[in-house]
């Protein structure tokens, strides 16, 4: 039995075309019925040997960013511009089909690139000082290779020269390697310039061009082509592994047919039949069910009409019941030759996710000689037209009696509607983006926030963005909905060199009324508070209404604090996993050691909450005097001295800020004392008990029993969670091993050495303060230095506190962390649905600098030129018995020979 081989699909594009930079761009100009033909001098003068200048043109085929892809400038200098351009557009495909150029990075990717005729390939004779750089630069047999060693790829690298339907046999390689195992994805692109007249003089005398800038394809009054640039490069990828599908190859057929005895432009109609038929067949559609075919239409009139009268025969059978609706992009942009196949395919693209037909132009009346035309059988769209099937054959031909047919499937995934955004439940989106300087990242972020609302569309963009792209020095991000539409997002320069991350917990005195509210709408975050619901629920505690609720009363009950906290930061530290954002090192302030041994792996989520819980509870059943807590804006050796005989320090945070704690009427009557002369001192809402300090030593019993209900089997504790609650000298003892009940007890009982542990933090770490409230923000600017990151998680504001979260995260993000925020969002399935934007329009390179592209005379006039050469038959009788069936010829070799003495005669002389 067979097996069934798995589709491939279309999923990224990069491409230029004729006065376009984008698909967005061509889709406008097709749409918007404009020629991208024109006549001027951006190659060569009008009539320049004779030449018509009447050519569709890459807006800037002599930009390249060469600092992207680390070319020495010689070497970019005298590159190839089709390779120049070819390369970039590779890495926009990957870019477009929702993937970061370092996801290929070893993957058994192939690359195929095709071209026909390079016009500057031949200054690789050039004796200069670049010689060297130029037979690596101007060598097209690398401009595959390139890609692969840019991308560290290991699949299979080909560079084909085979004609106008090279890129067709690469699309049909790339396809049956994908199919049957041998490669992973493919990277397959063509490239065709015109920057000189003279290959543009050789096409005038095969009688193929107009005089025009008009390619009048199917019209009665065609009268030839013009010739047109494009570089079209996509990537290919099994649909089940793929981000996007712009369609599925049904079938990629190419053949070049060698019983040829006409002239090298002509065509066997029977040949081209058979192609057809074979294609449908193999892919198993009947063509009568096919509604549109992008039909090759070079604008000849026989050779238009050969096509179509063929077609009719395939397509218009009696089984058809509408007309069969054709086109040519051809019309519009004019003939891009070795480059041709891809872009009617993108043309075929462009009508699959839009679902209209772009009008052909330039189409007066029907070609006489095709009758299906006349009789309406075929259709030639002049207007813009809805598309209602599914499949797209796409035509295409070469010299010598080639032919190559593919049959495209659209992606059957239709847009849902989005959430409005002013919906309870709308989660604002943080966008993030690169680039290669401030202009480039600040624009990039504009545009994807353009479609903010499409959850799709940003899946894919967030993908290519989160990790490291190569020479992307600039970060920033963005939050959609904007509330300030007259904030500017701020551009960062970006420090490639990994940072460590420390995560910071807090404690008592971050609680609020209401802190989870707005944090629960994100599912990772929810999902981790359903579980401590349910491990809460048994003893009582409703953990939601604990972190939703404004009564002002609710953090009276310790308890409430104690599980609320720890709640909040279970769901923070998911969602910081949920990001891959994973600590380097790990601190605790109080109860926040909790949250230590939970981000340590010490602790499961039940663990951590029932630990939280017994310590509340342990204190709740513990008889204690009424107590209090202060924050002090003095550190521990400015106040030691200071203190009244029955007040403690509870916690050394800095040098200059300590925590007291005592009875009631102690610390206020203390606390007032500090305010009248001028220190800072604020009492802290911790129920009533004076944590940390010689009252609430009877709780630590109560509290060993409870925890040793709960830790089973204490974990060890790693390297990276350094202990606030014993000092430095008994870090290695049996106590600070594990993450036990013994030192748990320890911390209620024990001072917080918050201020000396702080010191461990390397001076150029990114901290993280995990908490419902960035309580300890004013502590940790002061002491640790200024090259040290702070980003707290949250703050004591209701309503806002995603956008605040989401603000930190894009801080981490500009500080050179790269957070996998897809993971925080309901999940996308891939691949996404017709319509969605693409990628490849984003301003990805840094365009500053421009290269030497079209030769100017001087350069060339030893290397081309028009030569005469006169043979006389009585002086060269040895040539007439050189004959191909009884016609007499002109030896290739002679013509070959009586050129090259005088060409070595100019080139020795020219370059001195």
């Amino acid at each position: 039995m067979a097996v069934q081989k798995e589709e491939v699909v279309i999923s990224g594009v990069g491409g230029v075309f004729p006065e376009c930079d984008t698909m967005e761009e061509l889709k406008y100009l097709l749409f918007n019925k404009t020629n991208g033909v024109t006549i001027d001098s951006r190659r060569w003068k009008p009539n320049e040997l004779g030449a018509i200048s009447g050519t569709g043109k890459l807006k800037n085929v002599n930009k390249f960013d060469a600092t992207f892809f680390s070319a020495h400038p010689k070497l970019a200098e005298v590159m190839d511009p089709m390779t120049r351009i070819f390369i970039e557009r590779s890495i926009e495909a990957v870019f477009d089909a929702g993937l970061s150029p370092g996801d290929l990075r070893g993957t058994n990717t192939a690359v195929f690139s095709g071209s026909a005729i390079s016009e500057t390939e031949m200054f690789t004779l050039d004796s200069s000082k670049t010689a060297a750089f130029s037979m690596l630069g101007r060598s097209r047999t690398m401009q595959a290779n390139r890609v692969s060693y840019i991308l560290n790829l290991i699949g299979p690298s080909f560079t084909m020269d085979g004609g106008w339907i090279c890129g067709s046999n690469a699309l049909e390689k790339a396809k049956q390697m994908i199919e049957n195992g041998f490669i992973s994805s493919a990277i397959v692109g063509v490239t065709n310039l015109a920057l000189r007249p003279e290959i543009q003089f050789q096409f005038q005398g095969l009688n193929r061009l107009n005089q025009s800038f008009q390619t009048k394809s199917f019209s009665s009054d065609a009268d030839g082509y013009n010739r047109s640039e494009a570089c079209i490069v996509m990537y290919l990828q099994k649909a089940s592994e793929a981000k996007r599908s712009y369609g599925t190859l049904l079938s990629v057929r190419s053949v070049q047919f060698g019983d040829h005895e006409g002239h090298i432009t002509e065509h066997n109609g029977n040949h081209f039949k058979s192609l057809l038929l074979d294609s449908y067949k193999q892919a198993n559609i009947d063509p009568a069910s096919v509604e549109y075919i992008e039909a090759y239409g070079s604008g000849i009139k026989s050779e238009d009409a050969m096509e179509l009268n063929i077609m009719e025969k395939v397509f218009c059978t009696k089984r058809r019941n509408i007309p069969l609706k054709v086109g040519s992009v051809k019309s519009n942009i004019g003939h891009c030759e070795v480059s041709g196949l891809f872009m009617s395919i993108i043309k075929a693209i462009i009508i699959l996710e839009s679902g209209y037909i772009p009008p052909n132009i330039n189409y007066s009346e029907p070609n006489k000689s095709v009758a299906a035309l006349k009789n309406g059988k075929i259709q030639v769209i002049t207007e813009k037209t809805l598309f209602k099937g599914d499949i797209i054959g796409v035509n295409s031909f070469g010299f010598l009696n080639a032919f190559s047919h593919v049959i495209l499937k659209k992606n059957s995934k239709v847009k849902e509607i989005f959430k409005n955004i002013d919906s309870n439940d709308y989660i604002p989106r943080l966008i993030l983006a690169s680039g290669r300087n401030e202009e480039n990242a600040r624009a990039t972020v504009k545009k994807i926030k353009y479609h903010g609302n499409d959850p799709e569309y940003l899946a894919l963009t967030n993908d290519v963005f989160t990790g490291n792209i190569n020479a992307h020095f600039f970060r920033t991000f963005s939050i959609f909905p904007n509330i300030d539409e007259s904030r500017i997002d701020e551009v960062w320069n970006v420090n490639m060199k990994k940072r460590k991350i420390w995560f910071i917990f807090s404690g008592m005195g971050s609680q609020w009324q209401g802190m989870g509210t707005d944090l629960m709408k994100i599912p990772v975050f929810d999902d981790a508070i359903n579980k401590c619901d349910i491990i809460l629920k048994p003893k009582g505690v409703d953990i939601k209404n604990i972190l939703t609720s404004q009564n002002p009363k609710l953090f009276d009950n310790i308890l409430n604090s104690f599980v609320g906290i720890a709640a909040v930061q279970i769901g923070l530290v998911e969602v910081l996993r949920a990001l891959d954002i994973t600590p380097d090192g790990i601190i605790g302030h109080s109860v926040g050691e909790l949250g230590c041994a939970y981000a340590d792996g010490c602790f499961t989520a039940e663990e951590m909450i029932l630990a939280a819980y017994a310590r509340g509870q342990a204190t709740l059943e513990t008889d204690v005097i009424p107590g209090m807590m202060a924050a002090i804006g003095l550190g521990y050796d400015q106040i030691k001295d200071k203190l009244p005989h029955d007040i403690d320090v509870a916690c050394r945070n800095s040098a200059t800020s300590c925590t007291i704690s005592g009875p009631v009427e102690s610390i206020n009557e203390f606390v007032s004392k500090l305010k009248s002369e001028g220190v800072f001192a604020k009492s802290v809402n911790v129920a009533g008990i004076a944590f940390h300090s010689r009252y609430i030593q009877s709780a630590g019993p109560t509290l060993l029993n409870y925890l040793k209900d709960v830790i089973k089997v204490p974990k060890k504790r790693s390297c990276k969670w350094l202990s606030s609650s014993l000092p430095e000298t008994e870090w290695e003892s049996d106590l600070a091993k594990y993450s036990s009940p013994e030192y748990h007890t320890n911390n209620l009982l024990s001072s917080v050495l918050f201020e000396d542990v702080l010191k461990h933090i390397p001076s150029d770490a990114i901290v993280i303060e995990i908490a419902p409230h960035g309580l300890l923000q004013a502590i940790l600017r002061e002491a640790l230095p200024e090259t040290v990151t702070n980003i707290p998680l949250t703050k004591r504001m209701f309503g806002d506190s995603i956008r605040f979260l989401l603000t930190a995260i894009g801080k981490m993000y500009t500080n050179g962390v790269n957070p996998k925020i897809k993971y925080i969002y309901p999940k996308v399935t891939f691949p996404v649905s017709r319509g969605t934007p693409c990628i490849q329009s984003l301003p990805f390179w840094d365009h500053n600098e421009q290269w030497t592209t079209v030769v100017t005379n001087s350069q060339i006039h030893g290397f081309f030129g028009e030569r005469t050469t006169s043979i006389i038959i009585n002086d060269s009788i040895h040539l007439i018995k050189y004959q191909i069936h009884g016609v007499h010829i002109i030896p290739f070799a002679y013509m070959l020979a009586s050129k090259l003495i005088p060409y070595i005669f100019i080139f020795r002389y020219s370059f001195y």
